[in-house]
């Protein structure tokens, strides 16, 4: 799977370009804020429909113009399809081969994207909340169907919500019904990725690591235990709701539920954010992304293209190596940012195509 071929018009900063890009590795640099974010947030779009910022569709439209598009040509099996996405303040669209998309199964895994972001280095001590973002987008690469799931559950949770806050509980039973369900099945997925990249983290970890550490990586609910079958979860997240009631009423909020669950890093059997170097972090958070490609390849049967912004600032200098080296065994396209050249180990590199971004516009 390669990208081929990116056409932007009016996309955030990035007023009109076109790109032949390399099959291999795609090095966009510049000083900060001059497009290098949002020109990966472009390929991001084509593989997930979604920026990976949580951003409103106006805030991806150039300042002053009425709407955006961007368009990639994808390679997959010999095969070269189109998609272009059209962006306007209060709709996006999606058309693959110049033909609008109904169904999403007719536009996700046309390319699959990976994310790695310098943000992402501070997941392991920050907020559950940024855990679960990290879970939800890997989940979504794997199985795009998990998009409706998590929309799903959303819905139901912000409509059992009002009614707590607005004190009308007399259909409040049934809502529970349905959140219960929808969160057990979002749980099943969730669960269901973790044992899948558990051995892949291990390994890799133990790749850059060495041998003397043992990591994990366990999904943790949040007022409940879960078993990891969807109808004894429903039960069980059903009868949490019940035992948090009175609580509920009176902070008029859902205090159980996917919502709310963690995912928790271990290294030696702890948590990796109280008993873990910062170095020791970097390196686990490394191999989960590692995991993550391996997964997906195995998966597809094709390596995802990667996206990764500003990671070489964030890693030292065999951090870099190990992930370079992991790269460049895996025949997979690449793109990343950097404000400096220098930043990048391109010894023994090849294949590779250096794009710099001033002011929106590739200028070398």
């Amino acid at each position: 799977m390669k990208l081929k071929r990116l056409d932007i018009v009016q996309f955030r900063n990035l007023q009109h370009l076109s790109l032949e890009v390399g099959e291999r590795f795609n090095i966009i640099y510049g000083r900060n804020a001059q497009g290098k974010t949002n020109l990966l947030e472009s390929v991001y779009l084509l593989g997930a429909f979604k920026s990976f910022r949580l951003a409103k569709n106006a805030d991806l439209i150039r300042w002053g113009d009425a709407g955006s598009t961007v368009r990639g040509l994808v390679e997959r099996g010999g095969v070269t399809r189109e998609i272009m996405i059209t962006i306007e303040r209060h709709a996006k669209k999606a058309a693959v081969d110049r033909k609008q998309v109904v169904r999403a199964a007719d536009f996700f895994g046309t390319l699959n994207v990976v994310l790695f972001t310098a943000d992402e280095m501070s997941m392991a001590k920050g907020q559950p909340e940024g855990r679960r973002r990290y879970l939800d987008r890997a989940v979504f690469s794997g199985d795009p169907a998990y998009l409706s799931r998590y929309h799903d559950y959303g819905r139901i949770l912000k409509h059992r919500n009002s009614l707590l806050k607005g004190g009308d509980l007399s259909s409040l039973d049934v809502w529970s019904d349905r959140l219960a369900d929808a969160g057990a099945r979002l749980a099943a997925c969730r669960t269901g990725y973790i044992a899948a990249v558990r051995g892949f983290l291990r390994d890799y970890y133990r790749q850059i690591a060495g041998d003397g550490e043992q990591v994990d990586v366990r999904y943790r609910p949040h007022g409940v235990t879960l078993e990891g079958t969807v109808p004894a979860d429903t039960e069980r997240l059903l009868e949490a709701l019940r035992r948090t009631a009175r609580e509920e009423q009176r902070f008029g909020s859902t205090l159980v539920g996917p919502h709310r669950d963690d995912v928790e890093f271990l290294l030696n059997g702890r948590p990796l954010r109280q008993h873990a170097s910062q170095g020791q972090q970097r390196s686990f958070l490394l191999a989960l992304k590692m995991a993550e490609i391996e997964y997906l390849h195995a998966r597809f049967g094709d390596p995802p293209v990667l996206l990764l912004d500003d990671i070489s600032s964030e890693l030292d200098r065999e951090r870099n190596r190990n992930l370079m080296e992991f790269l460049g065994r895996n025949e997979m396209q690449v793109f990343l940012t950097t404000t400096n050249l220098d930043n990048i180990m391109l010894d023994g590199m090849t294949h590779y195509r250096t794009f710099r971004i001033h002011d929106g516009k590739v200028v070398q």
